[in-house]
């Protein structure tokens, strides 16, 4: 049986476009004629917003955060997060691959809410960026 062993390293070019995107968002919301408590309060969500998605899908500091994973050839993903749990996945058909990003959509068992992996070429080895793209591209979609 064949399987994709995948180790995350951190992305900064994640970090960066989360960052921007988080900037953007709140120099939008300032003309708005919101008062100014309201403004003040959704700038604070959007600093803890920044904050949890960058340790957790960007810069890998979080517990939670997946280090590691593998797919297998059933489309079986196992992942493992930073604290060392193991955690045995499906992978979705919601799964978006394209040459500048891979979102890995995951249903783990006993879980009713899917999770998502979002890896840039900067995340991974750039060899195992493409072998990952290939796989899900060509692998996944012939066992569908």
């Amino acid at each position: 049986m064949a399987v994709l062993s995948i180790h995350r390293k951190p992305s900064f070019w994640l970090a960066a476009m989360l960052t921007l995107a988080h900037i953007a968002t709140a120099i939008l919301l300032w003309p708005l004629l919101l008062p100014l408590g309201v403004k003040m309060l959704i700038v604070i969500l959007l600093v803890i917003s920044l904050a949890y998605y960058l340790c957790c899908d960007a810069l890998l500091c979080a517990n939670k955060a997946v280090i590691s994973f593998s797919l297998s050839e059933k489309m079986r993903c196992t992942v493992t997060t930073r604290s060392g749990k193991t955690i045995a996945c499906d992978v979705l058909g919601s799964t978006f691959v394209a040459p500048y990003l891979v979102v890995l959509n995951l249903q783990s068992e006993g879980e009713f809410f899917p999770c998502s992996i979002v890896i840039l070429p900067d995340g991974i080895d750039v060899d195992m960026h493409r072998q990952l793209r290939v796989w899900l591209c060509w692998k996944w979609q012939s066992d569908r």
